[in-house]
């Protein structure tokens, strides 16, 4: 987080600033962009699932046995009109499972899981999202924008037990607004630096945020290259059930311009 926010507080002071003139191609210069990425975060989470007031947290690593890391696809787009003007896409396919045995008692969703038994779990999270950017600084060295996302998470988890007939499933889609600044500073050729920051908080439901920063290379005009590290963080509490939701890591991406 500390070098999200450094490098995000650099773009956002030298995007005001007045850019030296370079030999270097248009980066900017471009109407559709699209963008496969791969992304290799580090899981810390816990969640909370209350039916008849029967629920506990449960550490998704340590109880469960999910992977605290693990590799994942993103598909993002972005639609850009007027120069000043975007619309950005992403669809994040989330997905964990794992066949352990229990080391401690735990609740589900009404359903108790004594310690010591087999479980069988898996969570799904398919995160769709999209809105809207515009730049009140836009030019051929970079960018500094407001965005506007609503963030639709589809999430699904089980939990089965064979040998006790337990099979306990929970499933929401929940849309979120959010809300963020996003900059890019082409200091030369060739090289940017990009940040995003996003979120919202809820009261005393909780909060979400999405940051990342990334150094991005592009060897020709409608190619680049970029690599980073993003932070994702969902911390919410809603009806007694409770999201403590943490991701983070470093991610690389290929991008495509025309």
């Amino acid at each position: 987080m500390k070098v999200i926010a450094t490098v995000a507080a650099l773009l956002f002071i030298c995007s005001g600033l007045a850019w030296a003139e370079v030999d270097l191609f248009n980066a900017e210069d471009y109407n559709f962009e699209l963008e496969g990425r791969y992304w290799r975060p580090k899981l810390d989470s816990t969640v909370k699932i209350v039916e008849n007031g029967i629920g506990t947290d449960i550490k998704l690593v340590d109880d469960l046995g999910f992977d605290d890391q693990k590799d994942f696809g993103e598909a993002r787009g972005q639609l850009k009109f007027f120069g000043k003007h975007k619309f950005n896409f992403s669809y994040l396919p989330l997905k964990w499972d794992a066949d352990t045995t229990l080391p401690r008692t735990i609740e589900f969703n009404g359903q108790t899981f004594t310690a010591g038994i087999r479980v069988q779990s898996k969570l799904e999270m398919k995160m769709f999202k999209g809105g809207y950017e515009y730049d009140l600084i836009a030019g051929r060295y970079g960018f500094l924008g407001f965005t506007f996302d609503v963030l639709l998470a589809d999430t699904f988890m089980e939990i089965k037990a064979p040998s006790m007939a337990l099979d306990e499933k929970y499933d929401s889609t929940v849309p979120v607004p959010m809300v963020g600044l996003s900059g890019r500073i082409t200091p030369i050729k060739w090289v940017s630096l990009t940040g995003k920051i996003s979120g919202l908080p809820m009261g005393g439901i909780g909060y979400i945020l999405d940051a990342e920063a990334s150094l991005d290379i592009n060897p020709v005009k409608y190619v680049g290259i970029s690599v980073g590290y993003r932070f994702l963080r969902m911390d919410l509490e809603y009806d007694d059930n409770k999201a403590d939701f943490r991701l983070d890591g470093p991610f690389a991406a290929l991008k495509v311009r025309f």
